[in-house]
């Protein structure tokens, strides 16, 4: 994959006045930190949607150039507006690509469980990421599962997720990721299982037999 690149300014200011004045010039205040860096930054709003697009995981890591110096980075935080939901604040974090991290990758399933396909079952994912633990320059753009074989109530726990060489799975081994849920039933189709049964005209004996004499 290429890399993921993204242009930011210093800035000298801080403050609420200074960050509300960013954001009127499309703008987003940011800080970087970590290996003794520890910047106020901004970055260009629209740019950093992009790349949130294209990044195979809100954990990728970026090239983030601040005036001509460049830095590997993840995003630990975005902050967001409570009403508008626009960005608000960035937290980067520098790293080094060979140094080991801890970090959540989104679970990704393959395939059409057999539960699903014949049966009428609901794939259910119970977590939509797992915590793994790597290094930096080496984390999955997913943990991609083959689902094929599930059928009703059968599951994938963390200890029967892909090997993959390099990374470590954090967690219970036995956390359930996936299961398949049996057809749901719905109320209607009960009730209207009952009446039938209750205007079922009962066969009388009696009425039979005389018939039959």
């Amino acid at each position: 994959m290429e890399d993921l690149i993204l242009q930011a300014k210093t800035r000298e200011s801080t403050g609420g006045l200074t960050a509300r004045r960013l954001r009127r010039q499309g703008l987003t205040p940011a800080v970087v930190y970590g290996h003794n860096e520890l910047k106020s930054i901004c970055v260009n709003y629209h740019e950093f949607e992009m790349l949130t697009h294209v990044m195979h995981s809100e954990h990728a890591v970026i090239k983030l150039k601040i005036d001509g110096k460049e830095f590997d980075v993840l995003t630990k935080d975005v902050q967001r507006n409570c009403v508008t939901h626009n960005i608000s604040h960035i937290d980067f974090l520098v790293i080094n690509l060979d140094e080991i991290v801890k970090i959540e990758v989104q679970l990704e399933t393959q395939g059409e469980a057999e539960g699903v396909k014949n049966h009428g079952g609901v794939l259910e994912l119970l977590r939509r990421d797992v915590t793994v633990e790597c290094k930096a320059g080496s984390i999955p753009e997913a943990i991609k599962i083959d689902v094929t074989a599930l059928n009703i109530h059968d599951v994938i726990h963390i200890k029967e997720l892909p090997e993959i060489d390099g990374v470590t799975y954090i967690g219970d081994p036995e956390t359930t990721l996936i299961t398949v849920a049996p057809p749901t039933v719905h109320e209607e189709e009960v009730e209207a299982t009952e009446e039938e049964a209750e205007t079922a005209e009962p066969e009388v004996i009696g009425e039979k037999k005389e018939e039959e004499e």
